[in-house]
Formats: C-alpha cells, sequence, structure tokens
C-alpha cells in the first residue's frame, strides 16, 4: 500500500493545488462555472443551421432553442469559442426545447486554432459520448481529467431515430491565466536556487507542455551526490528519472525511472505534474497517476546550484550524456512553490536564459485529417498523360495492413498501388496484359512503420525508373531500374476504394486503411484540403479533416504477466505465448496451482509446472512433483545441495550462505509455501572442534525444519 497525498496550498493567492489542477486560475479557489452562457453570438458556430432559429447562437444549456443543421449537411458540427484558454472539467448537453431533436452520441475535439484539433479520449480510449435520451433532460460527463483549450467542438454520430439532430450545450471550468515559453530546441532556462545546495524531502513540480518532437529533456537537476531528477520525452513518452542518491554499501539500485503517457507529439496541451514525500512519489500526466516508492536508501533529494527547464547547459559539468532539448512550448512551470515562468518574464536575477526563448507559442498547422470508417477513401483529381509520377504524404497508424494510395494509368496501361502491410510499404505497378499474364513491377521499403509515429512517403515513378523515400533519409529509399509504360491518370485514391469499384475506377481489393495523414501532394502539386472538405475538391467519405485521431491502446497496458501488447486502429490484442496464462488480458493460468492439483487427474510423479498464486502477479515455475497414496509432495531444487567448505569467520567477514532455488525466486517458493499444508527445508551444519549450542562434542549436524509460517517462510532465505 502506497502513501496517497496532494498538497493544497496558495502562492499570492493564485495556487489551487488539487489532483488535477496546477496553474495560476483568474477564479480563485473555484473552477465550475458555465462558460457557453456569457459569450457573445459570434462566439457559436456551426457548420450549418436549419433555419435562424436553429443557428448556433440557441445551443446554450437551458436555452429556450437549440441547435440543428441543415438536414442535407453531411458532416455536422457545432463549435465554441471561449476567447482564451480555458481549464474545462464537465460537458453537459440537452436537445432541443420542446421537440423530438437531441444527439444520442458525439464526439469533442478541442484545440488553440480552429484548423488543428485532437479528440477527446476517455478513460479505455473511446472518443464517443453519450448524448441525451429526451430534449429537456441534461446528460453530464465529468472528464477524467480536464481540458486545457480555446476552442471546443462537438461533433454529433448519433441522434434520435424519430426526430433529428438537436443540441443545446454547457461547459462547465474556469479560465486561467496562461503564460508561456517557447523554446526552439537550442534553448534553456534555469533558476539558480538562493543556496549553493537544496535539500528537500518534498517536492511539488508542474507544468504543462506540447511539441511535435518525440525526444527532449524537459526539465533536469543533479547534485554531487549523485542525486538528481530528471523529465524528458522519449519516443513520445514522458519519462521521470529520480535518484536520491548511492550509498558506500550500494552504490547502484539508487535509480527510479517511471514512464507515463503516448503519442505527446501531438502538438496539443498536455498537464505533468509530480509530488514526491521522501520515498513516496504520485506521478501523473494528463489526469492518470502513478503512484511508487523510490528506490534506494535515502529520503532526502539533495541538488546542486539550480534546475534547468527546456533543456540542459554544458553537458559535460552536468555528467549527463547529451539527449536532444526541447522543442515546444512550455506553461506555467511551478517548482516548489516558485512559479519559474513569471520569473523568466520579469528577468529575475535567480534566472538564466541560454538562446533566445520566446514568450508565445508557435504552432506548426499541418493540417492532419483521420480515416476513421470501415468504407473510408479520399478522392483527388490528378494531372492525366504525364510520363512522371510523383506522390508524398505523411501518415502514423498501428494497422498492420491498410491501402495508402490507388491510382489507374491513362490509355489502359495499367495502373498503380502502395499498401501498408506488415510495417513497410509496398508498392505494385501492374503493365498492360501480354498473351498469358499481367506484369506487374513489386518492391517495398520501410520498417516497423505502423509504430503509431509519423512517418513520411514519397514516390517518384518515371518512364525509366522507380524510387521510394521513407521518411526523408537516403538509406530508407530504394530504387528500381526498369522500362515503364506510364501515363498518369485522372484520379488517385487515398486511404481506400469507394464503391462500385467498376464505376469510380479504383480496383483494389485491399484492406481500407485507418491511421493519419498529412502534407499530402499529387503530381507535385499540395493538396488544398479545405477545398476537399467544403466539397470544391475531390471526394471523401468518413475522414475527419484537421484532427488526428490516433490513440494508443496499449496505453496503459491491459495485458497481464508480462505478455506482448499488440493494437490496431479499433482493438488491441494481448499475446500470451510463454507466459503461463490466457485469456483476453493473459490473466487465466494455464498451469494447476499445485502438485495436489495434478495428482486428483491421475498424474504420477515427474516435474510439472505450478502457479501458487494463480492470477496472480507471480510466475509460474517448474517442481518436482512425489505423487504419494493420499497426497502428493512439492520438491524444489536449490543451489545447496552439496556441502560448502567455509575456512573461517570474523565480524567483519562473516560467511553468507545464500539459498537460491532452481526455477524459482524467494517469493514464488514463498507463495508455494504459504499455500501449502506443511513444509520443511533441511540444512545441515558439520563443524571440527567448534562449539555450538553449548555442547562439548566434537562433530556437530544440525537438522533445521519449519512448519508453514515459521522462520522458513518469514525469514530471508540465507543462513
Amino acid at each position: 500500500t502506497f502513501l496517497v497525498f496532494f498538497t493544497t496550498f496558495n502562492l499570492a493567492g493564485f495556487w489551487l493545488g488539487q489532483k488535477d489542477d496546477f496553474f495560476p486560475l483568474s477564479s480563485v479557489g473555484r473552477c465550475d462555472y458555465e462558460l457557453v452562457g456569457p459569450l457573445y453570438v459570434w462566439n457559436l458556430g456551426a457548420s450549418s443551421h436549419s433555419s435562424i432559429f436553429r443557428a448556433a447562437t440557441f445551443a446554450r444549456i437551458y436555452g429556450a432553442g437549440g441547435w440543428s443543421p441543415d438536414p442535407q449537411d453531411k458532416h455536422p458540427w457545432l463549435q465554441i469559442d471561449l476567447t482564451r484558454k480555458a481549464h474545462i472539467k464537465t460537458i453537459a448537453t440537452q436537445g432541443t426545447f420542446n421537440t423530438y431533436n437531441w444527439v444520442t452520441r458525439y464526439i469533442v475535439l478541442y484545440g488553440d486554432h480552429p484548423s488543428n484539433w485532437k479528440p477527446y479520449f476517455q478513460q479505455g480510449s473511446n472518443w464517443t459520448f453519450f448524448g441525451n435520451v429526451n430534449s429537456s433532460g441534461v446528460v453530464s460527463h465529468d472528464l477524467h481529467h480536464p481540458i486545457l483549450a480555446r476552442y471546443l467542438r462537438i461533433i454529433p454520430v448519433a441522434w434520435n431515430p424519430q426526430g433529428t439532430i438537436g443540441l443545446r450545450v454547457g461547459l462547465y471550468g474556469c479560465y486561467y491565466d496562461s503564460e508561456i515559453v517557447y523554446f526552439d530546441g537550442d534553448d534553456a532556462i534555469s533558476y539558480q536556487f538562493r543556496s549553493k545546495k537544496v535539500r528537500s524531502t518534498e517536492d511539488i513540480i508542474g507544468f504543462n507542455f506540447k511539441t511535435m518532437e518525440h525526444e527532449g529533456i524537459l526539465m533536469y537537476a543533479a547534485g554531487s551526490q549523485g542525486d538528481y531528477i530528471s523529465v524528458e520525452l522519449q519516443q513520445a513518452q514522458l519519462v521521470l528519472s529520480i535518484s536520491l542518491g548511492n550509498s558506500s554499501l550500494n552504490m547502484s539500485g539508487g535509480e527510479t525511472t517511471m514512464k507515463l503517457g503516448s503519442l505527446l507529439d501531438d502538438q496539443h496541451w498536455h498537464q505533468f505534474r509530480l509530488d514526491r514525500y521522501r520515498k513516496y512519489v504520485n506521478f501523473s500526466l494528463d489526469g492518470e497517476v502513478l503512484q511508487f516508492r523510490l528506490n534506494g536508501e535515502f529520503e532526502q533529494l539533495d541538488l546542486d546550484t539550480e534546475i534547468f527547464f527546456g533543456g540542459v547547459r554544458n553537458y559535460e559539468k552536468q555528467r549527463l550524456v547529451y539527449r536532444p532539448n526541447f522543442r515546444g512550448c512550455m506553461e506555467n512551470i511551478a517548482y516548489n512553490l516558485v512559479y519559474i515562468t513569471n520569473l523568466v518574464r520579469r528577468r529575475h536575477p535567480s534566472i538564466r536564459v541560454e538562446g533566445h526563448v520566446g514568450y508565445f507559442c508557435r504552432d506548426n498547422l499541418l493540417f492532419p485529417f483521420t480515416f476513421a470508417g470501415v468504407n473510408n477513401f479520399l478522392q483527388i483529381p490528378g494531372y492525366p498523360r504525364r510520363n512522371t509520377l510523383a506522390i508524398s504524404f505523411s501518415f502514423r497508424t498501428w494497422d498492420v495492413v491498410g491501402l495508402l494510395m490507388y491510382t489507374s494509368f491513362s490509355d489502359d496501361l495499367g495502373w498503380l498501388e502502395m499498401v501498408l502491410s506488415d510495417g513497410q510499404v509496398n508498392v505494385t505497378i501492374a503493365q498492360p496484359k501480354t498473351q498469358t499474364k499481367t506484369k506487374k513491377l513489386e518492391f517495398a521499403a520501410g520498417y516497423r512503420l505502423n509504430d503509431g509515429f509519423w512517418h513520411s512517403v514519397s514516390l517518384i515513378v518515371r518512364e525509366s525508373s522507380a524510387v521510394i523515400t521513407i521518411d526523408d533519409q537516403s538509406d530508407a529509399s530504394f530504387r528500381v531500374d526498369r522500362d515503364i509504360q506510364l501515363r498518369t491518370g485522372s484520379q488517385y485514391f487515398f486511404g481506400g476504394c469507394p464503391k462500385p469499384a467498376l464505376r469510380t475506377g479504383c480496383l483494389s481489393n485491399q484492406t481500407a486503411f485507418h491511421g493519419c495523414m498529412q502534407m499530402v501532394s499529387v503530381d507535385r502539386q499540395p493538396i488544398e484540403l479545405d477545398m476537399v472538405r467544403q466539397h470544391r475538391l475531390g471526394k471523401y467519405f468518413e475522414v475527419y479533416f484537421n484532427v488526428c485521431g490516433i490513440t494508443d491502446r496499449c496505453t496503459p497496458n491491459m495485458c497481464e504477466h508480462g505478455s506482448r501488447c499488440i493494437q490496431s486502429w479499433d482493438d488491441f490484442t494481448c499475446i500470451c505465448d510463454l507466459t503461463g496464462y490466457m485469456g483476453e488480458t493473459c490473466h487465466t493460468p494455464v498451469y494447476k496451482e499445485s502438485c495436489e492439483a495434478y495428482r486428483i487427474r491421475g498424474k504420477v510423479s515427474g516435474n510439472y509446472t505450478i502457479d501458487p498464486d494463480g492470477s496472480g502477479p507471480l510466475k509460474p515455475f517448474t517442481v518436482y512433483c512425489d505423487m504419494r497414496e493420499d497426497r502428493a509432495w512439492t520438491i524444489v531444487r536449490h543451489n545447496r545441495h552439496w556441502l560448502t567448505k567455509v575456512t573461517g569467520y570474523s565480524p567483519e567477514r562473516p560467511f553468507l550462505g545464500t539459498v537460491d532455488y532452481w526455477n524459482a525466486s524467494w517469493g514464488e517458493v514463498s507463495a508455494l509455501a504459504n499455500a501449502s499444508e506443511y513444509c520443511e527445508q533441511q540444512i545441515e551444519f558439520h563443524c571440527y572442534f567448534s562449539r555450538l549450542l553449548n555442547s562439548q562434542s566434537k562433530y556437530f549436524a544440525l537438522l533445521l525444519t519449519g512448519e508453514l509460517g515459521n522462520s522458513l517462510v518469514s525469514k530471508p532465505n540465507t543462513w
């Protein structure tokens, strides 16, 4: 059992230290105000409205009206501009007043810019909220982690079948003061301690951050006695490392490293908080809290001189292996009641700035879009009858298989298909049929491209060659020199093929791609996705624009007992091989709990694998089962079967003999002993001309046995 603690404190009347709050609030002490009601008419917008009396401005909760889109609107949405960043804790909905119009399910998007959205995923990676069952009732959802954003968009996905879409919305929370610093990868700030050394038994650290990079140091501080604390991004996960120092007897083992989150390179705000009391730590990220106890012997964190944010200066002096600095935005940095970002902006003498730290957040808007349906596709017109085909785009996904792009050549010269298969991009170029069969050119590039990160693809096909490049790396390029009959076609299909295939000309039979794309270019011309969204260019189906809706279904990992988690767009699977467990999450043990269970089933004496704690955390292990008529004896071998010669003893250098059991840890052996009616461990001690137990004999043999609950189980396995 871990000590769970959260501290409430105030700094200049602004700080509210709760589980999910760590920033200065405009409304001191309260964060449950309704935010939509006071907004102006122009702060509420929508994709369309069915009439002037069903416009977005009527979509305020408890209002006498409601919003309804145009019946011809195939992709309706309601958007709220809160005018500045807010801390949103609760979302509430109603149907349209006194009608049969209400929404039964909807999706929530949020962001700092109306062209860059992030879907809100509830616990369990579900991005669909349940709505109303009538027009008057209010259905509220308390968010498991608050939304920090200025804009919020609601997309209805299901509604009352006897009516149409009708919606009134309430958002509950508060506005807060946002002070931001921007790092470009070559910057860092440090806070100079008042004394040369700082010793603490309690620490409270918090900040918000957003970035497009998946590597970078967010915070670092160290001491001369081996103490250090660091927070950094590794593979788009947040990694916390703490060491409270090493002793002369134990020079290793004092470090503790924990990870939280996934896909944190999404250019949206994430909330970090750390609470430490001696060796007990609460590590929080976006509402997910990890509680753990630090390794090592000490309880105090001793730091020297300064603490860094956004990067580190002078890696050699800090005795730190080089790692990239953070590139992105940090907001409201606080360290033990010191408001760092406020000191930075005031140019306080305790702050040292390396590089050119900005006081704004620079967003790189790349306009991603999400393929999120069974039959999704994006159809883009091209420039026909050219002798060079050039396609480029970026994608991220967890899916193993999916159609990335398909196009048919003009003049019946064949077709080209790009497919993601087993983590690599396979390209197939089909040429006109001969008398026997269709000629095909097939090649592939890339490795593990379904890892959830962004990967860029560039394909250039000419009449004499084809070149594909992955992630702009020359060593990840593949070139094929072959005569190719090529005249580009008039249509390019991304993510899937529309139906029916004969009418649309998309003849691929591959599974639809599920994931995100951005920076699409056809025939060296960037695609204006806003024109596609407005149906002024191309066609699409089951595509969400300006949002990447991918989520990591293996974080947190629901697979138990060390099993491997693999995932797709909408599900995850636990690989239970070689774990000794089975079931959806590898929870059910494959092996029996004891030798007695094998005996009852008629098994004879021999080696068997048992699992004494069933579905508990301990691993199964192999023992010898001695089957008798009335009971079964479980025998666990160890490394002290033969005599060990002891040449002497002194208080400074005593002899310590450790009993290591084969195939089992001491915890597993203890679990076996606790589940047994009787247990014994034989230890023989032979000595000559030495006194033992005040006996005068020259030779002694000591046989030690312990029943259940005696020293065999309760004491360490040493003698």
